[in-house]
């Protein structure tokens, strides 16, 4: 895909993000899902470690040992009748637990001395949205710019309001809605976007499966379609978590951060105007067909430690069930452009890569600008960093238009302006919102091209806070900045872009960039390499790795080395464009491998300052390998009966966890799941081909071959 080809169709505006937040084991030591099997830890379990274990047997609970050698107390009472309850309360204050009280004010928060205790009125263990769906529900995307180049170096800017000689195919769009909704202007109606970790504990890899984005409007007093697309599975990519200053904080983490959705829709050509495919058409220099989107998600505001007993429970987005409901609001702002076949990638971008070092984070001066204060008595305004680490930002040069495009959407850092009111179900760390947002104010800040040959470094342009990136302009650009190709440059290619600030680089381009289209992909325990991967859509394939060196393809192998994040060892690999990347499906879970060329991409961190860097920066394939589950075969082949509690315990237990809200719509009892029409709806959701589509059952993904065919099995018995 492409942020940078032209017409560029800007937009911004708010989004629900219905995430389900009880099985990500947040308040660790307290560990409620085990990750490898994909299941519920039934009861749920305090580790505790060496150091703490004679005060803890002092205490007079039991102490029982993992597969792993690692201690624990099992919370014995906690059953899966009571469980909701529990998750949903401050931890030891539900009455269920209270014999664990003095252990919860022994362990404290992550095994750490100096952070509370788990018994210091924080813990929910089904942390603040306990009952979410998954989905991502536009309430109100506009778009904010039109950009056409004018094919000598100058780039036009329209907006609402601002739009004459903009082409009327593509004028026409200007502050008119894109969204996810099935049926756009019928009330009600849902969103096909859904939210999707691989690693359903850790933030290493979120999808977005989406069956269909569109614009929509009101032309001359008539509802309008302008067009809809299919977009394909996306996942995110450099996370920052410093995009929000007043919000960069360990409490509020990740609420701080930003970070890319890429992908690209295949346009319906029967919903697509006329009017708008003519002049796309005219603008791209061809008969465009494909989208590419580029999504960034920032200014995440989240209610933390809310009451339950408080929360609303009216319908809100998708969600339509009478739960308690505490849905993220973010902002979604980003571009859709023209997708170039057999040259864009579909969910990344092919681009030079410019990275703010370790060493050279900048120093920001954050006088004046408010810092929240935390619900609850005696509370004082959180602390923040002066010291961030800046997101990277990406280039293309277009000789064809003779213009080069810097984008710093997800670069330039912002904060909040404005405080709201604290929610009325918030609990002591909740937070007030911001009334808006603005761009923080770096100076002015220029492009650079150093050569290899070490003479001069040319100033390819300039851009400042006053006319390029306050924050209404920078939204109409889409966060990219464009300047003419300067004359005297024979070969980018042999030379690095820099972005300097106050006579200082504070952006360094790397030679490398690697990336796959496959960021995200799941296989069966113990398969074989040959039987392909699935990522998007219904069929198995490999992971391909790209890599380019300066923007352009590498073509010749170049040594570099793949890190196992689990184990951080490192192995040798050949990089080149179009590499097959395999990887070893014997251990069931959740596996993030770092690629690199140069020790600065593979290093393992040993401090947090290099693990913020490497999450912003570093090259990545996320993996997941389902649980082979060989226990179910003798229900498969016949030899024991299956049972409505085989299959709850096996399979439907872990969405009960995963995804509670299930059982408020679909109750986990036999009775329900006995029923034919009920099954069959199932069946054709656990259907592999629909696999990529926002309906799959379950929406998680996670069900092996062995519990998928269970799960059809029963289905099937009782349909008879």
């Amino acid at each position: 895909m492409s942020q940078f080809d032209f017409p560029r169709i800007n937009f911004h505006g708010s989004v629900l993000l219905d995430v389900p937040t009880g099985n990500n084991n947040k308040f660790a030591p307290l560990i409620i899902y085990d990750q490898v099997d994909a299941l519920p830890y039934n009861p749920p379990r305090v580790y505790i470690t060496a150091e703490q274990l004679p005060a803890v047997q002092q205490l007079g609970y039991a102490v029982s040992t993992d597969d792993t050698g690692q201690n624990y107390v099992a919370i014995e009472g906690i059953s899966r009748e009571n469980y909701d309850q529990w998750a949903t309360s401050l931890l030891g204050r539900s009455g269920l637990d209270d014999c664990y009280i003095p252990l919860y004010k022994e362990i404290p928060l992550k095994g750490d001395g100096a952070q509370p205790s788990l018994y210091d009125g924080l813990v929910q263990p089904g942390y603040w949205n306990y009952f979410g769906d998954l989905s991502v529900f536009a309430e109100d995307i506009r778009i904010t710019g039109i950009q056409v180049a004018d094919g000598q170096g100058g780039v036009i800017t329209f907006t609402h309001g601002n739009s004459d000689g903009c082409p009327a195919g593509l004028a026409q769009l200007l502050n008119q809605s894109f969204s996810f909704h099935q049926q756009f202007f019928e009330p009600g109606s849902r969103t096909t976007a859904m939210l999707c970790d691989i690693d359903s504990v850790g933030d290493t890899c979120t999808q977005m499966f989406c069956s269909l984005a569109g614009i929509y409007g009101n032309s001359l007093g008539q509802e309008k379609t302008y067009f809809t697309g299919v977009p394909c599975k996306s996942t995110f990519n450099w996370l920052s978590f410093s995009k929000v200053l007043n919000w960069n904080n360990p409490l509020l983490s990740p609420m701080s951060g930003g970070t890319y959705f890429n992908s690209t829709l295949a346009l319906n050509s029967d919903q697509t105007d006329p009017l708008f495919q003519q002049d796309l058409n005219q603008e791209a220099g061809f008969s465009v067909d494909a989208l590419s989107m580029k999504i960034l998600i920032h200014q995440v505001y989240e209610v933390r430690n809310p009451l339950y007993d408080k929360m609303p429970t009216a319908p809100l987005g998708n969600n339509q069930t009478s739960v308690p409901k505490n849905p993220a609001r973010v902002a979604f702002s980003g571009s859709l452009c023209p997708f170039v076949e057999g040259t864009d990638m579909k969910t990344t971008n092919i681009a030079r890569i410019l990275k703010n070092g370790i060493a050279a984070n900048p120093t920001l001066d954050l006088s004046g600008i408010v810092t929240p204060t935390p619900m609850g008595q005696n509370q004082t305004p959180l602390s923040v960093p002066s010291t961030v680490q800046l997101a990277p930002a990406f280039l293309k040069v277009n000789y064809q238009k003779k213009v080069i495009s810097l984008d710093v959407l997800n670069t330039i850092c912002e904060y909040g302006v404005g405080l709201g009111d604290y929610s009325k179900y918030g609990g002591p760390s909740s937070i007030p919102p911001f009334l808006g947002f603005e761009n923080y104010d770096f100076g002015p800040l220029s492009l650079n091209f150093l050569p290899d040959d070490q003479s001069p470094s040319t100033v390819i342009g300039t851009f400042d806070h006053a006319k390029d990136y306050n924050m209404a302009v920078f939204l109409a650009r889409g966060g990219v900045m464009d300047f003419p190709i300067p004359p005297g440059i024979p070969d980018f290619s042999k030379g690095k872009f820099e972005i300097y600030r106050n006579g200082q680089p504070l952006l360094i381009e790397d030679d490398y960039l690697i990336q796959s289209d496959q960021q995200g992909s799941y296989a069966e325990q113990n398969q074989s390499a040959s039987d392909g991967y699935k990522s998007d859509g219904p069929g198995r394939g490999p992971v391909i790795l790209r890599c380019f060196y300066r923007g352009n393809p590498v073509t010749a192998p170049v040594a570099g080395k793949i890190r196992n994040g689990a184990t951080n060892a490192l192995e040798d690999f050949s990089f080149y464009d179009g590499v097959t990347f395999e990887y070893d499906t014997q251990k069931a879970g959740c596996f993030q491998y770092v690629l690199g060329i140069n020790p600065a991409q593979y290093f393992t961190p040993t401090n947090k300052a290099e693990v913020f860097y490497l999450i912003a920066n570093g090259y990545t394939v996320t993996t997941r390998v389902l649980a082979a589950a060989p226990e179910l075969e003798v229900y498969l082949n016949g030899s024991v009966p299956l049972t409505w509690q085989v299959l709850y315990e096996n399979i439907l237990s872990n969405y009960h966890s995963v995804l509670p809200i299930m059982n408020a719509i679909l109750p986990f009892n036999e009775a329900v799941w006995s029923e034919p029409y009920t099954m069959r709806r199932m069946l054709m959701l656990t259907d592999s081909k629909n696999w990529g589509g926002y309906m799959y059952m379950p929406v998680t993904r996670e069900l092996s071959k062995n519990q998928q065919a269970l799960l059809q099995m029963w289905a099937k018995q009782k349909m008879g």
